[in-house]
């Protein structure tokens, strides 16, 4: 696995809020991380036998995967049930994959090569040895019918990525932004300065296709 994605393809749709269009980028996936931090649950307290469930330990692999354009990372609160924490949710490819018991600093990396894998496979696929003891199935199976879009998808005929900030994907619109920098012929806009910061030390690292 690369530590480097150099050219992460996505695709975003128009999304109407308030009255103007934004661009979202449509993801993959999402991993929703139950922590001490993030409310009252059970994850992550030490007195009840827990490991520390730190958000760092999950942002920072995350961010060092830059697997942010397919997959998005969430802290919440319970996620239960709490007898089984540390808890978290894994929903991809349109699964929901239940983890339960993650008190080794080891299954954090773990969670993310599984993630990772489906990913790139492009399909569900039986945990791996190390989290097969830490998969249970909370959800009753789905419905056999396919898949439906529930409204109507708005597509960009350019994929929206020009008013993209390649770094934290935010909508930024180039005309009004307040922090911007020409590359490679285009100018690209920032949401903020430490998004600047971050393409400027590595731009190879944030460039993004259709």
């Amino acid at each position: 696995m690369s530590d480097q994605e150099p050219t992460r393809r996505i695709s975003t749709v128009r999304v109407s809020a308030r009255g103007q269009d934004y661009r979202v980028v449509q993801v993959i996936g999402n991993l929703f991380i139950c922590t001490k931090a993030n409310g009252s649950c059970c994850c992550g307290w030490e007195e009840k036998g827990r490991m520390p469930f730190a958000n760092e330990l999950w942002s920072d692999e995350w961010e060092r995967r830059r697997i942010r354009s397919r997959l998005h990372l969430t802290f919440t609160g319970c996620l239960g049930p709490c007898i089984a924490g540390n808890n978290a949710l894994l929903q991809l490819h349109g699964r929901s994959i239940w983890l339960k018991d993650l008190n080794d600093l080891s299954l954090v990396p773990a969670v993310f090569d599984f993630a990772q894998q489906m990913l790139d496979e492009g399909k569900v696929l039986p945990p791996p040895p190390e989290l097969a003891d830490h998969v249970y199935e909370r959800y009753g199976p789905p419905p056999t019918e396919e898949w439906f879009e529930l409204v109507p998808s708005k597509q960009d005929g350019d994929n929206g990525l020009a008013r993209l900030d390649p770094v934290c994907l935010m909508d930024v619109d180039p005309a009004t932004a307040r922090h911007t920098v020409e590359y490679q012929g285009r100018i690209i806009a920032f949401c903020a300065p430490s998004c600047k910061k971050q393409f400027l030390a590595d731009p190879q690292a944030y460039q993004l296709t259709g």
